[in-house]
């Protein structure tokens, strides 16, 4: 099959497959077809010949990557199964992983997770401050790094500064590891530093999808790899919803300013909403300042859809009744499970709704990534994992030795880690001397203790594994409500790499914790599959679905303003949480078969003490009352009357 077949000329997917222009900015609206258009170029280049493996596509998830191979394959192309489709984070970890750059920068770039973080910072120095102070200082230098802050002139840190970065390089060294930040601001140094280094070559294209969701530091590195090639991108700063991971999108705004020659092309039609959601849509984006796409416009032959703003008594009353719309339409065959999307502002209501689904008999999942490893026992048995794979990993060890101590065991462990450094040894060599009387460190007895006890819980676990490798999946009870996000993870890792029992145990491990790790640690798509989905609106972007649900709609919870914000903050919060509620209501699609439903919903009032657990300030012992979110009244007339239901 050609590559242009079922593409209408005349069409932006078109102009975008067919430029030749050597510099392209693509700006699309949310179901404008830019994914097809991205499709249909890359299959042309490789009909026309380019080599595959000189094609680089950076998409926001490792599913979307899969996805673009997958879809170019289906039609035929041959070589689409060799184009590298990476995140950027992860085509960063790949380079940095080679060993002739881990000898020029001295770093490995082994990423820390969140929980690994709190150990390395009590054990940097009290002249830092407290965990507060010092996770503060942590995050001032990731937002130095991302907006690369350090390149301009002017730029200086205070002597305290100073002392701390290099505090925690010495940390990361010792303990063979980098912080996610880093992983980008090593890449960028080493490109920038190694003009003539062959990255800088390897690729003829490059194309890069929701350009606006990348940091200054990411948006630079592209630049680097496309040094001597073509280069496309593609976003939407009305979709720019990721200022807590500090993305530039002045980047897609200026890109024409800052590339020469470059060819704009603009996807404004949405494809895929139904026309009363798409304008809906428009009128709530249209609140916000700096915009350069303009209006979402509704394509002709879309039905109008099926919108409900529905305002409930309470919280409870909001969960009950929205799973009993659900399971009349799908008691009805009207949708069946996997159609059905809820998004929802806070992970405690997310779960509260997943478990009300199920108890009507409604197969439901819930799925907050970024929290899978919210408690103690899922945090161990992370690292227990990670121990199985990787049996010297330091950031491990040291998470594990510090674990069930307030202070993480700090002393101690400053003593072994002082030792290792002053006699240039291994600090687990040096923990197998203690434990068998060799040496004598003082007042390290207790970690030492908690050394053997970690070795004995490893040692059981790799028992239990090397008898049946799909234990893996039970060791968090199905019912275990604070570790259900962990357990679908794993659940989800064993479909996806099988259990290679024709392979060498320690290969699975590996395998195994890789997979973990990514699922973690790196932004997936959660396809559709044979129940309902229940996620955050941020992690919803890249999804659609014929039934839509955005909950618990209030003003105390979208937008969500951060206390003690000056007047310009709080603008800018409002803005960026109204890019939030713009991306979330058009997940709603329509089809030939499907009107496509969107069912937005709030509530009047809940109990304190459940609003204390979601943020909301509040006496414990009262009734908190709270109001719709102001952005349901920026609809105007696109909108139907909002549903009270008592």
């Amino acid at each position: 099959m050609a590559w242009d077949a079922n593409l209408e000329l005349n069409t932006p997917a078109y102009d975008f497959a067919i430029a030749p222009a050597r510099t392209i900015r693509v700006l699309a609206g949310p179901g404008t077809g830019k994914s097809f258009g991205l499709q249909k170029r890359v299959a042309r280049l490789l009909e026309e010949g380019v080599d595959p493996r000189r094609i680089l596509v950076v998409t926001f998830t490792r599913t979307a990557a899969q996805d673009l191979r997958d879809s170019i394959l289906a039609v035929g192309v041959k070589g689409s199964d060799k184009i590298v489709a990476k995140t950027l984070h992860s085509f960063c970890f790949s380079l940095l992983n080679k060993q002739e750059i881990i000898k020029s920068t001295g770093r490995f770039p082994r990423p820390m997770l969140d929980h690994e973080l709190k150990p390395m910072l009590y054990d940097l120095g009290e002249e830092f401050g407290d965990i507060r102070d010092k996770v503060k200082r942590l995050r001032a230098f990731e937002a130095i790094w991302a907006r690369l802050q350090s390149e301009t002139p002017d730029f200086q840190l205070n002597e305290i500064d100073q002392l701390f970065e290099r505090s925690v390089t010495d940390w990361l060294v010792s303990h063979q590891s980098m912080l996610f930040g880093e992983m980008i601001r090593e890449t960028y140094k080493y490109l920038r530093d190694n003009p003539q280094c062959s990255e800088r070559n390897m690729f003829d294209h490059v194309l890069v999808d929701e350009y606006q969701d990348l940091n200054k530091a990411e948006q630079l590195v592209i630049d680097y790899l496309a040094d001597n090639a073509n280069i496309a991108v593609i976003g939407d700063d009305d979709q720019s919803i990721y200022s807590f991971k500090y993305a530039h999108p002045e980047g897609i705004r200026e890109f024409p300013n800052t590339h020469d020659e470059c060819a704009s092309i603009d996807f404004k039609q949405c494809r895929r909403c139904p026309k009363r959601v798409v304008n809906m849509a428009s009128a709530l984006i249209s609140n916000n300042s700096n915009r350069t796409l303009g209006d979402l416009l509704p394509f002709d032959s879309n039905s109008d859809g099926d919108v409900y703003i529905i305002q409930y008594v309470n919280l409870q009353s909001e969960i009950e009744g929205i799973s009993n719309i659900i399971k009349s339409q799908i008691d009805h065959r009207s949708i069946l499970p996997q159609d059905v999307l809820i998004l929802v502002p806070v992970r405690k209501i997310g779960y509260r709704i997943r478990n009300s689904l199920v108890a009507r008999n409604i197969p439901a999942k819930s799925y907050f990534r970024e929290s899978a490893l919210r408690t103690d026992e899922g945090k161990e048995l992370f690292s227990l994992i990670n121990l199985l794979a990787r049996p010297n990993d330091l950031v491990a060890w040291r998470y594990l030795l510090g674990a069930g101590s307030n202070g993480y065991r700090t002393n101690s462990y400053r003593r072994i880690l002082n030792y290792a450094r002053e006699n240039n040894e291994d600090i687990l060599l040096i923990l197998d001397k203690l434990e068998r009387s060799q040496i004598r460190i003082p007042y390290t007895t207790s970690l030492v203790e908690r050394y053997t006890e970690v070795k004995n819980k490893i040692s059981r676990l790799s028992r239990l594994l090397s008898q049946d490798r799909e234990a893996v999946i039970s060791i968090i009870d199905e019912h275990d409500e604070e570790n259900n996000d962990l357990r679908n993870i794993i659940s989800s890792t064993i479909e996806e790499i099988g259990l290679m029992e024709d392979e060498e145990i320690q290969k699975w491990y590996e395998k195994m914790y890789s997979t973990i790790l990514e699922y973690i640690a790196f932004p997936q798509n959660v396809a559709e599959q044979d129940h309902v989905r229940i996620m955050s609106l941020h992690a919803s972007k890249g999804l659609s679905a014929k039934y839509v649900v955005v909950m618990s709609c209030i003003d105390e919870l979208l937008p969500r303003i951060e206390r003690d914000a000056t007047p310009e903050e709080i603008r800018i919060q409002i803005e960026e949480q109204r890019r939030l509620f713009y991306v979330a209501i058009t997940r709603c699609k329509c089809s030939d078969d499907y009107n496509g439903t969107l069912i937005i919903s709030s509530f009047v009032e809940l109990p304190g003490n459940e609003a204390l657990q979601i943020n909301i300030p509040s006496s414990p012992l009262a009734r908190r009352r709270v109001r719709a979110s102001r952005f349901i009244s920026e609809f105007r007339g696109t909108a139907p009357d909002t549903i009270l239901v008592r």
